[in-house]
């Protein structure tokens, strides 16, 4: 029990302090509870011009989408371990972008310039619409199929984030395996009627089939693995042709090349050399002919493999990125692929 104090007189002061604190710590508490609030409600409530959705209750407190949120958020800070970021909460964390331009990057090997962190509302809108226009770029999305925008990712809306990083999660491989099926129960309200709909959104599909699929896809060995760790003594010779019939077909125009890792890393050669097999032309415009930004490299190389899917050529064992990255493997798969369709033009 705390005793009044006395004034320098020697009597009891007022309770007036007392009160204030009181008052003061009332305060405190009010606006705590305020933030709290707000963040709940961010996270349940989507507006839009005819009507708000709102996550249910039931939906948040259902135990698949505690596991599904939980084991998404030990992912990114597996991932960014090196970068000592720690993320607590999925929807506060990713609003403002910062969180997810640090996962792209390292995720995709992508560069995404650093500006000073965003203050104002209009600053972290403009970073989040680069950084989700850098990860949509990187899925290969339809548009069609996003489902999240800047907007419900800035205003932290449960769905639209679990919806964003299950994709992340998917495309680029997570070592566990998510929650299958989950689903969140939304009350669609309608602004004028005020008539309320139940909507089931699907979060997750069968889980661990795409777990199995990705890990599968990862362990399929190929003659570039057996090359590489028991045949390396044949590594210069394959290099040797590789090398020989690229600078045959780019030779067409006076183009050459003496590096693989690097004279392809930018994707040119190979637009260059698709377009000279399939005999036709691609337009100045679609590319960049001399890149420097990493962004144009890997539309360059992305470029390049889409033609060669639309030329019935089977999608080799790489990325974009790896092929931008100079790893050696992946850009004598992607070689290899292209000669193994067209090696009957060389003679």
């Amino acid at each position: 029990m705390s005793l009044p104090r006395r004034s320098e007189g020697g009597s009891v002061s007022s309770n007036k302090s007392d009160e204030h604190r009181d008052r003061s710590f009332s305060s405190k508490l009010d606006t705590l509870t305020s933030t709290l609030s707000r963040r709940k409600k961010h996270q349940r409530d989507q507006e839009s011009g005819d009507y708000k959705r709102q996550v249910s209750n039931e939906s948040l407190k259902d135990p698949q989408v505690q596991a599904l949120s939980q084991q998404l958020k030990e992912w990114i800070n597996d991932v960014l371990t090196d970068d000592h970021i720690v993320v607590k909460n999925l929807c506060e964390d990713l609003s403002d972008g910062q969180v997810l331009s640090a996962l792209i990057e390292k995720l995709a090997s992508a560069k995404i310039e650093h500006k000073e962190v965003a203050q104002s509302i209009a600053s972290q809108k403009a970073k989040l619409t680069e950084v989700l226009n850098q990860i949509n770029y990187h899925l290969q999305v339809a548009d069609d199929g996003i489902k999240w925008n800047v907007d419900n990712i800035h205003n932290k809306y449960l769905i639209s984030v679990l919806h964003l990083l299950v994709a992340l999660a998917r495309h680029y491989g997570i070592p566990r395996r998510l929650p299958s099926f989950v689903k969140i129960q939304v009350l669609q309200i309608t602004k004028a009627t005020q008539q309320t709909e139940t909507i089931t959104e699907q979060i997750t599909g069968d889980e661990e089939r795409e777990h199995y699929n990705f890990a599968a896809r990862q362990q399929e060995r190929d003659v570039f693995d057996t090359l590489f760790d028991s045949a390396p003594d044949k590594l210069n010779a394959v290099k040797g042709s590789l090398m020989a019939f690229a600078n045959k077909q780019l030779s067409q125009i006076n183009r050459g090349c003496s590096n693989i890792e690097e004279d392809f890393s930018n994707g040119v050669n190979l637009v260059v050399m698709m377009s000279l097999a399939e005999g036709y032309y691609v337009p100045m415009y679609s590319f960049s002919m001399e890149p420097t930004a990493y962004d144009h490299k890997l539309h360059n190389v992305t470029l390049a493999l889409n033609l060669m899917q639309e030329a019935g050529i089977p999608r080799p064992k790489c990325t974009a990125e790896s092929i931008v990255s100079k790893d050696l493997k992946s850009t004598l798969r992607v070689l290899y692929a292209i000669y193994s369709k067209y090696k009957h033009l060389v003679k």
